[in-house]
């Protein structure tokens, strides 16, 4: 591998982008989906359901925590005490912060080979301001893009833009590797190779098949 070039599927990548939520950290643990889902006394499976639906709007930054977690409630028909809503975004936060060491390691290894790396996530402000607050690996990424800062949010094509913008790479020159498909198809149309993967093994397994010679995830 040449200072700054990985090849991957025959094309010359100098640009590693990483989501955050299940690429960077590990996924919520079951029973805090399930406390939170008995709160709105669904199923966890429809829970998912409803937090998701209302999911795109808040990421963008378009309304405010309490907004989200009220719109929820209406979709449930349930109703919330301020200090549920409170413990909600508190629980919110904390359960997308375990962040995963052998990510951030791997990331660590991509930069030494002398490639860029960023993180590109959907990030409501309550998040990005825990991340910011209380974090200090994500000043070691050259970019650091989070949707509700921006007003943005992924899929949308002026994200993908603004992240290769900030790391001043051509669209053909990144990867970006996410655990939603529809944010992969997304970076795809784009031109941007792209893994649809939500976990270490299954991030090797797909940079391997298609020829990777930079550093891999342990």
């Amino acid at each position: 591998m040449s200072a700054d070039i990985a090849r991957w599927n025959g094309r010359a990548i100098r640009a590693v982008i990483l989501d955050f939520g299940e690429v960077l950290t590990h996924p919520p643990a079951p029973e805090t989906i399930a406390f939170m889902a008995e709160l709105f006394r669904l199923t966890p499976e429809k829970f998912r359901g409803f937090y998701y639906g209302e999911r795109y709007r808040y990421d963008r930054g378009e309304i405010s925590g309490e907004d989200y977690w009220l719109a929820i409630a209406k979709d449930a028909s349930v109703s919330l005490t301020p200090e549920q809503i409170d413990w909600l975004r508190r629980m919110d936060v904390e359960m997308w912060s375990d962040v995963n060491p052998a990510m951030l390691q791997w990331a660590a290894e991509l930069r030494a080979s002398g490639l860029l790396t960023a993180v590109l996530s959907n990030m409501h402000l309550d998040m990005a301001a825990a991340v910011r607050s209380n974090q200090t690996w994500f000043e070691d990424f050259d970019c650091f893009v989070l949707s509700a800062e921006l007003g943005l949010a992924k899929p949308d094509r002026e994200i993908f833009q603004h992240c290769l913008e900030c790391l001043k790479v051509a669209t053909g020159e990144a990867i970006f590797i996410d655990d939603k498909q529809r944010n992969t198809q997304a970076a795809e149309t784009l031109g941007i190779a792209a893994i649809c993967a939500d976990s270490p093994s299954s991030i090797r397994e797909q940079l391997t098949s298609g020829g990777w010679n930079g550093p891999l995830p342990e």
